[in-house]
């Protein structure tokens, strides 16, 4: 009987445990471009916007960043926005190492960086001038009920070509 009592108890705690990294895991990170698998909400074409990309890029070079969520939507608790940026060429580089941060390439929000809807980061354009790159961007202004329902999103797309 202890055994078959223990057993239930471990079990609650895993499912338990499953779900709260679930919950947790959008205020943490969003490790991939696909907020909509778990936000329900409407798109805004205009709500994402990255200042500091350059129109050409000079190989190697560093350019400093910040995305900006444009969203009149109140949030109802501290979690306000979240994020993930991909980028085809270059690498993208964590200054904010607080707000932001790295996920197998995928350049998003920490729990702290979930409260703000702006964040700064790197791009460090490729080495050589062979290939254009693409930043892609998906973002999310949360209502803050902590529901998949009723948030708005964003999504941008950048090209961005070598320099001559």
């Amino acid at each position: 009987m202890k055994k078959i009592a223990v057993f239930l108890v471990l079990i609650a705690f895993g499912i338990t445990g499953v779900y709260v990294s679930t919950v947790y895991g959008s205020r943490n990170s969003a490790p991939n471009l696909e907020c909509t698998s778990c936000h329900e909400g409407v798109m805004f074409q205009d709500m994402v916007k990255i200042q500091g990309l350059p129109k050409s890029y000079v190989p190697g070079k560093t350019y400093n960043l910040t995305l900006i969520l444009k969203s009149d939507l109140k949030s109802m608790s501290e979690s306000a926005a979240g994020f993930a940026v991909q980028a085809s060429a270059g690498k993208l580089i964590v200054t904010d190492k607080k707000n932001t941060q790295l996920i197998d390439m995928t350049l998003t929000h920490t729990q702290e960086g979930n409260t703000l809807r702006k964040w700064t980061f790197g791009w460090k354009a490729p080495a050589q001038k062979t290939e254009d790159a693409n930043i892609m961007v998906m973002a999310v202004a949360a209502n803050g009920d902590y529901s998949s329902v009723g948030d708005e999103l964003g999504a941008g797309s950048y090209t961005i070509k070598p320099a001559k």
